[in-house]
């Protein structure tokens, strides 16, 4: 009973979190994009996703792993111990090397040339993700200090830039800061993750046991990232930098939005794998079948909402300039569904089953989809060319996972989905009333989020839906403690 209730706990700390990765960039959003321009903000966008390939590298898959395995024996310290000494020896060659990488590049690419110092500035984040060890804090599922962590450090930045960003020639400084903002959650760590497990660096990196999956995972994430970060990058080379501040901003709502209905699936991660580790197939089910229906209680409604609310969401996010991008948005927003459920086959199901073998193909299958049709589809349509390309590869993706998945569960739970289907019935017409009758723009998102969520809650009550019930037994219960 303890453990169900950790499991939730966790998720509504990690939702909390996801929430505030929502409230923040809402916050400076609108600011920074008047300050900087959108050309600024391109050449910052463009800049930092080549480095989310340079720490793709450095990892080397190890994140995923890591968590998979080091939770099958956190009850063994002397086992954990040396299996996270080899992890993170390995993390460390590889950062090495990848920063190397980056300077030849940097050197030899003209178009990385012309951002030299803001790709010097964000290189930082390589060393400081590599040293923290955050993979640690998930295996331990401490989500309470990832969540408190993460809104100190996002408030102070916030601070920063709202006080000391002024004009169109403080991108460096606004570099400086993005940068800080990312290490220093894992400069805390260096410090913090020692009451876990110390560091060590050993030589003896026992290759022949983690090389494979670790490749596997790697490929997997670049492959992610590709058909993630292509459309930017792709962009960068066929658009002028204006459009690719446009879409950032759209791409940026959608990975927000996306990452806050990915919060649940990630914190049930390390408990699926420990489960897996004690051969307990009973709870590793109904954990996955409880998942499955919670995940579908919470993106229908997400995405009908979004879609509803992008031309708003965006006119308060950025200037008149950058509106046109809710085009891209609300395309988007269909890939939520086909994104949200590939993390749940593949993060949820395949990796912790030790089939990444499966997700790797599908990875790079619509990684390779993705490239193809952006060079396609950019000339012709822009940043909406980009936005469809994801569309289809997140679809490429859940469906070769999907298929992979049905030999590692069995028969999941039926959940009443007509309630699912009514309650967003009633978030379109709620939204669609508010979009007709009030003029103010943060007036029509609020009420717009307020009653669609009372609504759908209260028709999923009525219907009996089983995630909403066990929900509002968990609110009475905390009440009742609360009382006592």
């Amino acid at each position: 009973m303890q453990q169900k209730k950790s499991i939730q706990v966790n998720a509504v700390l990690n939702i909390i979190k996801q929430c505030c990765v929502i409230v923040f960039p809402l916050i400076t959003f609108s600011y920074i994009t008047r300050v900087l321009g959108s050309g600024n903000l391109g050449r910052y966008s463009f800049s930092d996703s080549v480095i989310q390939y340079i720490i793709a590298l450095a990892s080397l898959g190890i994140p995923t792993y890591a968590i998979r395995e080091v939770s099958r024996v956190r009850k063994d310290p002397v086992q954990m111990k040396k299996l996270t000494d080899e992890l993170f020896s390995i993390n460390v060659i590889m950062m090495i090397l990848s920063l190397v990488l980056l300077f030849l590049l940097t050197k030899f690419i003209p178009r990385l040339n012309r951002e030299s110092v803001l790709l010097a500035i964000l290189s930082i984040n390589v060393i400081s993700s590599t040293l923290g060890r955050d993979w640690i804090n998930n295996v331990f599922e401490d989500f309470f200090y990832l969540t408190l962590r993460y809104i100190i450090i996002q408030t102070v930045s916030m601070i920063f830039i709202l006080t000391l960003v002024k004009t169109k020639n403080d991108l460096i400084l606004y570099t400086w800061i993005m940068a800080f903002s990312y290490s220093f959650n894992y400069i805390l760590n260096i410090f913090y993750t020692r009451k876990y497990i110390s560091y060590g660096f050993t030589f003896h990196l026992n290759l022949k046991t983690h090389l494979k999956p670790i490749i596997y995972l790697f490929c997997i994430t670049i492959a992610g990232m590709i058909y993630v970060k292509s459309d930017i990058i792709i962009l960068g080379f066929f658009r002028p930098d204006s459009e690719v501040g446009v879409y950032s901003i759209a791409s940026n709502v959608y990975s927000v939005i996306k990452s806050l209905l990915n919060a649940v699936i990630i914190v049930a991660i390390p408990r699926i794998s420990a489960y897996l580790g004690d051969n307990d197939r009973k709870n590793y089910m109904s954990l996955l079948s409880g998942l499955r229906n919670v995940l579908y209680v919470f993106i229908i409604p997400s995405i009908i909402g979004l879609f509803f609310l992008s031309k708003d969401i965006l006119s308060i996010l950025a200037p008149n300039s950058f509106a046109y991008g809710y085009i891209s948005l609300r395309i988007l927003c269909f890939a939520l569904f086909f994104a949200v459920f590939g993390c749940f086959y593949s993060q949820a199901v395949l990796v912790p089953n030790r089939n990444e073998r499966s997700f790797f193909y599908a990875t790079i299958i619509s990684a390779i989809a993705n490239i193809g049709l952006n060079f396609i589809l950019i000339p012709l349509w822009g940043l909406n060319g980009a936005a469809i390309t994801t569309v289809l590869a997140e679809g490429i993706v859940v469906l070769i996972c999907k298929r992979s998945s049905m030999d590692l569960t069995d028969q999941f739970r039926t959940m009443k989905i007509i309630p699912v289907l009514l309650g967003c019935a009633s978030i379109m017409v709620i939204c669609y009333f508010c979009q007709a009758c009030i003029g103010s723009l943060i007036l029509r998102i609020l009420f717009s989020v307020i009653f669609s969520v009372l609504s759908y809650g209260l028709i999923l009550l009525m219907g009996k839906n089983e995630v909403a019930i066990s929900g509002l037994k968990m609110i009475q219960a905390k009440l009742k403690s609360k009382q006592r």
